[in-house]
């Protein structure tokens, strides 16, 4: 019975998500940066802030990637509309004495889905903060996969903001939302500690952030198509 109440509320949550997507309406910001990669082959992970998870994943409907989503029940919902969008989903968490003991297992799996060449996507500061803190894990699977660390930012103009330690962010429906391509970031495959790394990246995604919170006043400026396709 549980399982059956737990599939009937992440249908519904997906059915819910799906009229949000549709309501909203984005714009594009240095699609130049992922359009470029793809012509080169140059396989990347997108670093985005956990607060901005939800549009995020949203803003990237249409082409897949690589989502890590924790092994818990609570998280099934997630997972389903994770993989109900089109995204590749592996199951697990990074975090330590927790029910979710297959974060490594599935930051492994992650690591192989990019050497194959699929993008991937990771809240950096996630699962449980602090917030706005880079932690090395998408720095190891970069390294690992010799991906490329793309700073990925989305600011809503309109959203409720949840008293959760990441501040979460939830836009309202028919909300403008600007997204932004940071410039690719390569990490030092010499590098015994991920210091340098860790603070290039975090500068780098606070600078980006900074910029696209202004650049939202001028959200009609932008490209509505987003990197995969034509621009317009």
């Amino acid at each position: 019975m549980k399982k059956v109440l737990l599939l009937i509320t992440s249908f519904l949550i997906y059915i819910i998500t799906r009229l949000f997507h549709m309501s909203y309406r984005y714009r594009f910001n240095n699609n130049s940066v992922l359009q470029t990669l793809k012509n080169n082959h140059q396989n990347f992970i997108f670093a985005i802030w956990h607060q901005n998870l939800f549009a995020g994943i949203l803003a990237q409907t249409g082409h897949q990637h690589i989502v890590i989503v924790s092994k818990s029940n609570d998280a099934e919902p997630v997972a389903f509309t994770c993989k109900h969008l089109g995204h590749l989903v592996v199951r697990g968490s990074s975090r330590k004495g927790s029910v979710d003991k297959n974060g490594q297992a599935a930051k492994e799996e992650m690591i192989e889905c990019l050497k194959k060449g699929h993008p991937g996507a990771v809240t950096v500061d996630g699962p449980k903060g602090p917030a706005f803190k880079v932690k090395p894990g998408i720095i190891d699977m970069a390294k690992k996969s010799k991906a490329l660390l793309v700073p990925y930012v989305v600011c809503p103009k309109s959203y409720w903001q949840f008293k959760s330690w990441d501040s979460f962010k939830l836009p309202k429906p028919f909300s403008k939302i600007l997204v932004s391509y940071g410039e690719p970031i390569a990490v030092c495959e010499n590098n015994i500690s991920y210091e340098e790394d860790l603070n290039k990246l975090e500068a780098a995604m606070n600078l980006l952030t900074n910029e696209t919170l202004k650049n939202l006043t001028n959200w009609e400026a932008y490209s509505f198509s987003n990197w995969w396709r034509y621009s317009k």
